[in-house]
């Protein structure tokens, strides 16, 4: 699972779910529909996000997060490691963020589709919204990359977050990079 440089995502790449499991996107995007199936009548907030963590070597955790509003989630995450620190902040947030957009692109539209109909029975109060989250933010070094890192991910559907609202890159995957 871990590379000398940051995978190229498709849809054989190898996911490990919170349950300990391991499955290719394929089964990811299963997954993702037998648990929006399960409540039909909710919410879902499905974001991506990457975040790194250096130290004598760069490890990236990217991650799919489905987010059953105000009844739990399910997640997602696929480890890579470069050996070399990063130390180039920009750099660093770039490889994050391309990360990030190629799992976006798994999510064709055929599949965001597939999943927003999924949803509400005609009930334009619920639906699935996709989010892109971004290891960016108004405070701190991060800043002056917000304009650029958001540029990057506009004409995709998901809907751009920094932080404090990015919570998939700076809180979930963040998590999970600590372990090296």
């Amino acid at each position: 699972m871990y590379k000398n440089e940051l995978p190229v995502f498709d849809k054989d790449t190898v996911f490990k779910s919170l349950s300990k499991d391991y499955h290719t996107f394929e089964k990811v995007y299963k997954e993702i529909l037998g648990f929006i199936k399960a409540d039909r009548n909710s919410s879902y907030k499905i974001s991506v996000g990457t975040d790194s963590q250096v130290k004598s070597k760069t490890v990236f955790v990217s991650c799919i997060h489905v987010h059953r509003i105000g009844k739990g989630a399910i997640g997602f995450l696929h480890k890579s490691v470069i050996n070399r620190p990063i130390v180039n902040l920009r750099e660093k947030i770039y490889l994050e963020t391309c990360a990030s957009l190629q799992i976006a692109y798994l999510f064709d539209n055929e599949m965001m589709k597939r999943l927003r109909s999924i949803v509400g029975g005609g009930n334009e109060k619920k639906g699935v919204t996709f989010e892109f989250h971004i290891d960016v933010g108004t405070k701190g070094k991060t800043k002056k990359l917000i304009n650029e890192m958001v540029g990057m991910v506009r004409g995709l559907e998901f809907v751009p977050r920094i932080k404090p609202d990015s919570y998939c890159a700076s809180s979930f995957a963040d998590r999970y990079t600590k372990a090296i």
